[in-house]
């Protein structure tokens, strides 16, 4: 799970110095910017899985939004297991074995020139060193966007 936080007391007296002006105008900024920020987390992660070979949309289904303490507070979660590792990707490792006698893969997925037995599959052997993924930021873009978002609503509110 990613969770961002901004922790700063500055901030956080300008901020109830506008919710004593206008509380109605604050809560509408966090709603929208909320909003804004769970549509762009989830047109990201579209994407950036449209020509991938794996298209189950759990990732996408489970990025929620979450307005709390009355309108206060906006979240975005990301709550698939996997979203750390999308979005900042993974180092290279060792995969190995666990219930089989060798790791192999459909055809069309491995390595040019790889040995292939039966026409369908290749095979890998017993552990193979898996060259890591690239970072995909999904979540940091659509905070970006929000935050942006934020601050407009905010200004307009206070003028």
């Amino acid at each position: 799970m990613i969770t961002l936080r901004v922790d700063d007391k500055v901030f956080q007296a300008e901020i109830d110095r506008f919710i004593k002006k206008s509380e109605h105008g604050f809560r509408y900024a966090v709603d929208k910017a909320t909003m804004d920020m769970h549509r762009f987390a989830k047109k990201k992660v579209r994407q950036l899985t449209r020509n991938s070979k794996v298209r189950s949309g759990t990732l996408i289904n489970n990025i929620h939004q979450k307005i709390t303490q009355m309108g206060m507070t906006g979240e975005v979660i990301s709550g698939a297991s996997y979203s750390q590792a999308f979005e900042e990707g993974t180092r290279p490792h060792l995969i190995k074995i666990r219930k089989k006698k060798v790791l192999a893969g459909p055809k069309r997925g491995a390595p040019a020139g790889w040995p292939m037995i039966s026409g369908d599959y290749a095979i890998y052997g017993t552990k193979v060193v898996h060259p890591g993924t690239k970072p995909k930021p999904f979540m940091y873009p659509a905070w970006r966007f929000g935050t942006r978002s934020f601050n407009n609503l905010v200004k307009k509110a206070l003028s």
